[in-house]
């Protein structure tokens, strides 16, 4: 049988390594904000680390250490940076049909009997069926466009807030001229170009992404492309619209996009949570980095956005026709 004051130390022993969970688990998140953020740099290590540590101390339970976490990342000052618990990050995971969600909706179709319409809309979910079928539903659209022989084609970013970038990039694919189009610039200045080919995800020479697909990849596009933009195309959806950035067949149209120009790493923690670091800001292919926060990217064409959306579908519509039919 245990005595009183016997428990009382069991407990008291129990609760101080749980204290040492604790501090570890925020040391951990605190040491890779400091070794890989974008702003590093820009912080006061010592003094973050002094006000994180002490507002975990009073934490009981690691997940009491969240908004701790929440409010050091703020500190970074990148806003794009986020803390994804465990439970959220189950959800991502598990994918679009386990949690009842509707799949992205890829729209597809001939306008006027000469040009191709898709969009590309944003895919949240870390679930690897999800993005192969992502891709595979993109390229089975595209290959029957092409089919009829478009004079151009107009690709769909409005209203794409972002999500993961390895399912987008392989979709859109077709589209792009060539490599090392895109990537990121990290804190020491040292630039990583994302690539695509044969079914793999390259970061740098790296490949990180290896996808599995039932569709064959449409052959590359050479005709006129216009890439719809607005205020809400962001994140991912920027490094698509980066990548497009001066190749000779494209223009953008639109509005500056959100200005959430930065690439963010997933980073697992001990509990299953993730931290989405923001590590680099966007580089296009010129070596142009997009480093100010809410600037976003210009378009070539701008449109007058009105309160009517039906009007200023049309005005895009009308500036995506005209380009391809040679007249801006």
């Amino acid at each position: 049988m245990v005595t009183a004051s016997l428990a009382a130390v069991l407990f008291s022993t129990r609760v101080s390594a749980q204290k040492d969970s604790i501090q570890q688990y925020v040391s951990r998140a605190l040491d890779i904000m400091k070794h890989k953020s974008v702003n590093k740099s820009k912080v006061n290590w010592e003094e973050l680390s002094r006000i994180t540590l002490d507002d975990a101390s009073k934490a009981r339970t690691i997940k009491e250490t969240y908004p701790v976490l929440e409010k050091a990342l703020q500190s970074l000052d990148d806003s794009h940076s986020k803390f994804y618990p465990e439970d959220v990050v189950r959800q991502y995971t598990l994918g679009y049909k386990a949690t009842g969600q509707e799949f992205p909706v890829i729209d597809s179709k001939m306008l006027e009997n000469r040009y191709a319409y898709i969009s590309l809309p944003n895919i949240g979910s870390f679930n690897k069926d999800d993005w192969n079928l992502y891709i595979t539903t993109f390229y089975s659209k595209v290959n029957e466009l092409q089919k009829q022989k478009p004079k151009g084609w107009i690709v769909d970013l409005r209203d794409n807030y972002g999500g993961m970038l390895y399912p987008m990039y392989a979709a859109a694919a077709p589209f792009f001229d060539r490599k090392n189009i895109v990537g990121t610039k990290d804190a020491e200045g040292s630039i990583e170009y994302f690539n695509y080919k044969d079914g793999k995800f390259y970061e740098g020479s790296t490949a990180t992404q290896l996808f599995h697909l039932k569709e064959k990849q449409p052959k590359l596009i050479k005709t006129p492309v216009a890439v719809l933009v607005n205020k809400i195309t962001g994140s991912s959806a920027e490094f698509i619209t980066a990548a497009f950035v001066g190749q000779k067949n494209v223009k953008l149209i639109g509005v500056n996009t959100q200005g959430l120009t930065s690439g963010n790493q997933e980073y697992k923690l001990s509990d299953g949570s993730f931290l989405v670091l923001t590590i680099g800001n966007i580089v296009d292919r010129t070596g142009k980095e997009y480093h100010i926060i809410g600037e976003g990217i210009s378009p070539d064409i701008r449109i007058e956005k009105t309160d009517d959306k039906a009007k200023t579908n049309e005005s895009y519509m009308n500036k995506a026709f005209g380009y391809i039919d040679g007249k801006l």
